[in-house]
């Protein structure tokens, strides 16, 4: 689909994306690419971080693949510094890196529960926390602070409850707290801006394929007021929105980008049905002494 952005709305930018070598990430980074960004893709599997990159590259986007596991504070350093030696510069980080499956509660073990808080939660907060002193300082870390941004992946399913995500529910909702809480402190300080992104089902991702079989798909969409599936590039171009200047203003908002099936519930009732009862209900409120409904006699 064609872009309602510039081409050059991200020119000059250098942009560091947590899994961003596959699913939505690679589509963000792709996007970022396109629209004049650099970019770093930090993942675990080298070969993954191959493929992104080869693609990348084949469109004519500077990119490189740096291997490390966003749990581990030491691989975060080391992504980061290997980014601004490479670069000179950092302007944008999108934590994008997540971890998920379905599992009831109580089948659910601590350390299953504990290793998506750690890949989600902690590994958000790791990376934010040793890419401040790059987003906070000029290029090659000299000159006054220039606000860079940061975004995170996050999700819809704690807004409500969701069935058999305990763990991704509450790491996300931990995620979306980093996020309004550094937008705070960080904005203030630093001028950088947080905000986050809650993708709904999106269409040919790994999470899709994982969580939703393909039997199922046509249930997701008629739960969902648009009655269509979500596109990478949906969040893609929600992410290009609040990392250029076409949302300067906004800080520590979580955008949800999941055409309104969070605010959604089942219909219990046919549409004609409901016509049928406030027709019913018309006729009476009419022929009733004091204009109310007889039933509220």
């Amino acid at each position: 689909m064609e872009s309602p952005f510039k081409e050059t709305i991200l020119k000059g930018k250098v942009a560091l994306l947590t899994g961003g070598g596959s699913g939505i990430g690679f589509e963000i980074s792709t996007q970022f690419g396109r629209h004049g960004a650099s970019i770093a893709i930090m993942g675990r599997r080298q070969n993954i971080l191959d493929a992104a990159v080869d693609s990348l590259r084949s469109q004519g986007i500077p990119a490189i693949g740096l291997v490390g596991d966003v749990r581990k504070r030491e691989d975060a350093a080391r992504v980061l510094e290997s980014t601004i030696k490479h670069y000179g510069r950092l302007d944008i980080l999108v934590n994008a890196a997540a971890g998920n499956f379905l599992v009831a509660a109580e089948d659910l073990s601590p350390n299953g529960f504990r290793t998506v808080i750690d890949i989600d939660s902690v590994g958000t907060f790791t990376m934010c926390h040793e890419a401040l002193k790059y987003l906070k300082k000029g290029e090659q870390g000299k000159g006054p602070a220039r606000g860079g941004t940061i975004l995170n992946i996050s999700a819809t399913l704690h807004y409500t409850a969701s069935w058999y995500q305990i763990h991704v529910a509450a790491a996300k909702a931990a995620v979306d707290s980093i996020t309004r809480s550094l937008a705070l402190e960080w904005g203030t300080d630093y001028d950088i801006r947080v905000n986050g992104i809650a993708p709904g089902p999106i269409g040919g991702t790994p999470g899709m394929s994982k969580l939703a079989p393909e039997e199922m798909k046509g249930q997701f969409k008629e739960s969902i007021p648009l009655y269509k599936l979500g596109e990478k590039w949906d969040i893609a171009m929600a992410a290009l929105y609040l990392a250029s200047d076409a949302g300067k203003y906004v800080n520590g908002t979580t955008l949800i980008v999941d055409g309104g099936i969070w605010l959604s519930r089942p219909r219990h009732i046919a549409k004609e049905t409901v016509k049928e009862l406030s027709r019913a209900v018309e006729l009476r409120s009419r022929t009733s002494p004091t204009g109310l409904p007889t039933s509220k006699l």
